[in-house]
């Protein structure tokens, strides 16, 4: 978490104190990192050769400064819907970089992702690849795809964050994989590129994902003996730290240890989000109310409806104050104003502040922004990017009339 430090008691982000970002856009208020995010994108490139390709996860965080940004760097995107790709198109991203994930996909995203001819669909069920061919052929378009395949390797975390274990809803089971390579030999328009796999968020231990790998390339050989094979892609799902003390891989340890599992003739595909955006990212809010003096707790003016990660998972977020301060031996809860209980950040905060003061909920770049909403209708908080020293409006806080426009009124 290099982004941010304490400059003159100031919290800082590449430079930039809070408390400027708070005057100039109020809270609550994202505010990302671009040095951390090239930084972690390069960490994964310059152990790769240049026929590999990084494809960062949209869903992780999907601003068009943001996509632009990672775009115009060479990079590629991993998407799971249409108005991902959509965006990622718009941002400049060229579609020969660019797969498409999901177990649901539409046949308006299928249609939409062969018109504009991506390096791969990645196909997750029979029923999927057979619309594929039935759109290949209304189309007189070739598709490149690949395979992703349930290795049913589990990933040892969060179960909703368990994309790679038997009973998952991802990839294509073995009996469904020989469905799919019998379909494969009549589908005149489709092109076998790869084959893909993910085992799920927060890998801490690569031994989960050396298993996996084993799985993949008995696999991939067997297949590339019948289809020239030219990919491998290995998914994403890296942890990130939350606090100093945590246990994680090194991105560049972990392309390394990935490298030396797989034979240099095989060309790889990432999909890194969290690693990418996670520590670049960082919510600012304000304390509004400080009540009970026996147990402490601070409700500031960001909610669930702004970041659902500790609601949702459970998630641990180190949160620091905008001015340093010492820590006391009080447990002080910091919770949000939404009307539900499990509106919390915090039951066991260390700081004794005050009502004004400046809270900034670190390493929440990935899954923040991108999985608010409206909830108690309250409007979405803005978007920043510290750039050169400079933060600058990516995305403008929401209004009244934003969030009524498509409403109709009977």
């Amino acid at each position: 978490m290099t982004a941010v430090k304490y400059i003159n008691n100031r919290l800082s982000i590449d430079k930039v104190s809070f408390q400027e970002i708070e005057k100039a856009f109020s809270t609550p208020c994202y505010i990302y990192s671009e040095v951390t995010i090239l930084n972690n994108l390069n960490d994964y490139s310059s152990n790769l050769s240049s026929s590999d390709l990084v494809c960062y996860s949209v869903k992780s965080s999907n601003n068009l400064a943001i996509l632009k940004l990672i775009a115009s760097n060479g990079y590629g995107f991993d998407v799971v819907s249409k108005g991902e790709l959509q965006k990622a198109l718009y941002a400049k991203a060229d579609p020969k970089k660019i797969v498409f994930s999901g177990v649901g996909k539409t046949e308006e995203d299928l249609s939409f992702a062969i018109k504009n001819k991506i390096k791969s669909i990645n196909v997750e069920s029979y029923s999927e690849l057979k619309l594929i061919n039935k759109l290949s052929k209304k189309f007189d378009e070739e598709v490149n795809i690949a395979l992703r395949l349930n290795p049913e390797v589990s990933s040892k975390t969060h179960p909703f964050l368990d994309t790679g274990s038997k009973d998952t809803k991802f990839g294509l089971s073995e009996d469904e994989l020989s469905c799919c390579m019998k379909l494969l030999e009549n589908g005149d328009n489709i092109n076998l590129k790869g084959l893909a796999f993910h085992i799920g968020s927060d890998i801490r231990d690569f031994s989960s994902y050396e298993k996996a790998i084993k799985v993949m390339l008995k696999k991939f050989n067997t297949i590339s003996k019948i289809y020239p094979l030219e990919f491998l892609d290995v998914g994403g799902g890296l942890a990130i730290k939350y606090f100093d003390e945590d246990q994680t891989i090194k991105i560049k340890t972990f392309v390394e240890k990935v490298k030396q599992s797989i034979p240099d003739n095989i060309n790889l595909v990432f999909e890194p989000g969290k690693s990418i955006i996670g520590n670049a990212g960082f919510l600012l809010t304000k304390i509004t109310y400080k009540k009970n003096k026996d147990n402490p707790i601070l409700i500031v003016d960001a909610g669930m409806n702004d970041h659902i990660r500790v609601p949702l998972y459970g998630a641990k977020h180190k949160i620091l104050p905008a001015h340093k301060t010492n820590k006391t031996q009080k447990k002080i809860s910091v919770v949000g104003p939404i009307c539900e209980s499990a509106d919390y950040f915090d039951k066991n905060f260390k700081y004794d502040l005050d009502e004004g003061d400046l809270l900034v909920i670190c390493s929440s770049g990935a899954y923040g922004f991108s999985m608010s909403s409206n909830y108690n209708a309250r409007l979405k908080a803005p978007e920043v990017l510290v750039k050169n020293g400079k933060a600058k409006l990516i995305r403008a806080r929401e209004t009244f009339e934003d969030l009524i426009y498509k409403e109709l009124d009977l």
